[in-house]
């Protein structure tokens, strides 16, 4: 059997070096500023420079050609970005809007057709202590929700109406700790059933009563897949007391689930930590002899690959700044020392990501080096026009590499919305496979690298499963699964399954008891196809070990 099913298999090579230095040359950028993004504003999927300032928005727009261009654009709001600024398409006209968190409440800016002017359409309507701000598409109905962490009282969430204005905003059940002290959220995956879950990373002057202080000791909430969410940091074993205001996530040892660095902000009482996914719902302290110990004072933390060895790498204002991953769960400081803060992404279109800090008027654009990369630019159809809550999943001779597209990562500033990956010296992506937050999936096949490669929603589907639905009722489990696959669903099922790879190669199963035996396929990524007794055609990914 395992013969008959073709996989796309890599087997990573265990020789790990230390990872290549990254270098940049200065560019000025004015007016300065504390919180600064970098993302497209005008709809061409090059990455601009946004300055949020009281009265006028500066954007450096990016030509093709990678140069600059300043426009001033006037505004008038009633909370400005003194704490956050998230991007996102949220009107669906094509062009990116913006959210403002500030220390009275939130504000929701909405671009024009061509991202010429921005107007004020929604404002929160109580005062909210804003900390990091997120777009989501929170109740997964294709359009995109605001949320915003609460300094002093619970979260709240600003449900997108369909029509590009929010509902009144109210205090969900993520992070309701009274007292509040929610500094930092991050949205992913963590644990594998396509749904995006919530870190929130927590923080009380003076550090409260100690590390198990409730206004101080992270959550991790996992969405149920029904507008709900529930805590389970304790059971995960991310209840970390840190005194965090942001963690960065990232599959760090390129193993298919995504990892987590919080970052300490306080005094170091108990440092920056890297816990690694264990694939099973929980996560392992690795931070001893990673690089991170004894690492502190850092508001904001992000991960991106700026070396393009394939291998994501920490930015932070601890230490150097940038700490490059070695493929093996250690880190060396760059020898460049970046200073403070700043926002990443692409401003000249050349495959390395660049940095523009927000300490000084530097811009940082990335030398570059001789490994390849690939750049993707999403369309949403189904989902959210930006894709924000997509997995990318990619194969090559570099393994596996696993991306998710976010919105409002770190803590103040907005980075590039466009999934980024280094490629090494690899000539070619064997596959790139995207699932889309309605449960879309595309696949493609022998992609070149160097370039922004473009999909909407859609448009590659994979074979032998285009006219099938998916359905976020239908639980599979364990994730992964060695021998046996449970089913969790309400609908009556034929006994008949089929269990497709990637490639399309499809046998048949059976179905006993809501179990299905897999046993005999090979390592891999499947699609197991069902079928209802009214005659509905179903698919759910799973993964074999």
């Amino acid at each position: 059997m395992k013969n008959l099913i073709t996989l796309i298999t890599i087997i990573c090579l265990n020789t790990v070096v230390n990872a290549q230095d990254v270098t940049f040359t200065e560019q000025t950028i004015t007016p300065t500023n504390l919180i600064y993004g970098i993302s497209d504003v005008n709809g061409d999927y090059l990455d601009d420079i946004i300055i949020p300032k009281a009265d006028n928005l500066f954007i450096y727009h990016q030509s093709t050609a990678g140069t600059l261009e300043m426009t001033t654009i006037p505004t008038t709001v009633t909370h400005g970005a003194e704490w956050s600024l998230a991007v996102a398409d949220y009107d669906n006209n094509g062009i990116n809007d913006l959210m403002y968190g500030a220390e009275t409440g939130v504000s929701f800016l909405q671009a024009n057709v061509d991202g010429t002017a921005f107007t004020e359409n929604d404002t929160s309507t109580t005062s909210i202590f804003c900390q990091r701000g997120n777009f989501i598409d929170i109740n997964n109905d294709g359009f995109i929700d605001g949320f915003m962490c609460n300094d002093e009282s619970p979260n709240n969430y600003f449900i997108n109406d369909g029509t590009g204005n929010f509902l009144p905003d109210n205090q969900g059940g993520i992070g309701d700790t009274p007292g509040g002290g929610n500094y930092g959220s991050i949205w992913f995956d963590y644990d594998g059933d396509k749904d995006m879950d919530v870190y929130i990373s927590k923080c009380i002057a003076g550090g409260g009563t100690g590390p198990t202080d409730p206004r101080r000791v992270d959550q991790l909430h996992r969405n149920n897949g029904d507008g709900t969410f529930t805590d389970v940091a304790p059971a995960a074993g991310v209840d970390l007391g840190v005194q965090s205001w942001s963690t960065a996530t990232g599959d760090f040892d390129n193993d298919g689930d995504m990892d987590l660095v919080v970052a300490d902000q306080h005094n170091n009482e108990i440092g920056t930590k890297l816990m690694i996914n264990n694939g099973d719902g929980t996560f392992t302290d690795m931070t001893m002899g990673s690089g991170f110990e004894g690492q502190d004072q850092s508001v904001t933390i992000v991960a991106f690959d700026f070396n393009n060895d394939g291998f994501i790498d920490i930015y932070a204002e601890f230490g150097q700044g940038i700490f490059l991953n070695n493929g093996d769960l250690t880190f060396t400081q760059n020898t460049t020392d970046i200073l403070g803060r700043g926002t990443v992404g692409d401003i000249n279109n050349d495959g390395f990501l660049d940095i523009k800090a927000t300490t000084t008027d530097k811009l940082l654009v990335n030398n570059g080096n001789s490994n390849n990369y690939l750049t993707l630019n999403l369309k949403g159809i189904e989902s959210n026009p930006n894709g924000i809550g997509a997995i990318i999943t990619i194969t090559g001779d570099f393994g596996t590499q696993v991306r998710h597209v976010q919105s409002g990562i770190g803590f103040l500033q907005a980075h590039t919305l466009n999934p980024h990956f280094g490629l090494g010296d690899a000539a070619q992506v064997t596959s790139v496979l995207i699932e889309w937050p309605s449960g879309v999936v595309d696949f493609i096949e022998n992609v070149s690298v160097n370039e922004a490669l473009f999909v909407e929603e859609g448009s590659n589907p994979i074979l032998g499963i285009s006219e099938i639905s998916t359905n976020t009722t239908i639980e599979l489990f364990p994730i992964p699964a060695t021998t046996t696959l449970s089913i969790n669903t309400s609908e009556i099922l034929k006994p008949k399954a089929r269990i497709t790879s990637l490639l399309g190669v499809a046998i048949n199963a059976n179905i006993q008891n809501n179990t299905v035996n897999i046993q005999s396929l090979a390592s891999g990524t499947y699609f197991l196809i069902l079928e209802t007794e009214n005659g509905q055609r179903l698919s759910k990914k799973f993964v074999k070990e």
